[in-house]
């Protein structure tokens, strides 16, 4: 290719003619944790149908359940600390592809009960153990459902599981999980169109014997 196609090409990415569109998006997983246990509230529930878990309550009828709607939600939804610090693992590894976006959504709020000091950490992760996304999130006792959306390049083909998991004081009151959405998008460079190639050829060609006039640049090997 030679140095004026070359210019071209780069003109053309700079004035947005080459892009990168967006399939539609795959679902992944989506919980809202209203099937768990039957409805009803319970300590330390790992009977999760999506995820493995760990000192994890489950709010709703019969357990706790006016935090969520303190926090502006419906119930159930899930306390991040049970008798201690908590997670949260998906029991799928995804499948995703390379050059394409994993999306996250999920919502979060305070503990609702004037603790201070509580976290929740994002994770995807590989399956052999490659960090891909880790964000920590950390809101007021007082902060209602924020939803939150992250959408996290993949560049190589692979498995990973998304993991959420509490920091802070072990006091079993921990901040609230609802409504986790998870899913990927493959990403594909969209072709130039040949009347905006030569457009931005045009532009790279005036570029270059502006440039030129001015003795900064040669035209030419």
């Amino acid at each position: 290719m030679n140095k004026t196609l070359r210019q071209a090409l780069a003109m053309a990415w700079m004035i947005g003619v080459v892009n990168v569109a967006q399939a539609t998006p795959i679902a992944l997983l989506s919980d809202n944790f209203d099937l768990e246990n039957g409805g009803a509230g319970a300590a330390e529930y790992s009977r999760f149908t999506n995820f493995t878990a760990a000192n994890i309550d489950l709010l709703a009828p019969g357990y706790f359940a006016t935090l969520c709607q303190s926090a502006g939600g419906g119930t159930p939804c899930v306390d991040m600390e049970g008798s201690g610090n908590g997670s949260l693992t998906t029991k799928i590894a995804f499948d995703l592809a390379a050059n394409s976006l994993f999306i996250a959504q999920f919502d979060l709020a305070g503990d609702q009960r004037g603790r201070s000091g509580n976290q929740v950490t994002a994770e995807l992760v590989s399956i052999t153990g490659e960090m891909l996304y880790q964000e920590v999130f950390a809101l007021a006792s007082d902060a209602g459902f924020t939803t939150f959306i992250r959408s996290i390049y993949i560049p190589d083909a692979g498995q990973a599981r998304f993991k959420f998991f509490s920091g802070g004081p072990a006091d079993s009151m921990g901040m609230l999980l609802d409504n986790v959405v998870l899913s990927a998008n493959s990403l594909t460079a969209v072709p130039v169109p040949p009347a905006a190639l030569l457009f931005a050829s045009g532009m790279a060609v005036l570029g270059l014997r502006r440039r030129s006039a001015h003795g900064s640049v040669r035209i030419g090997v």
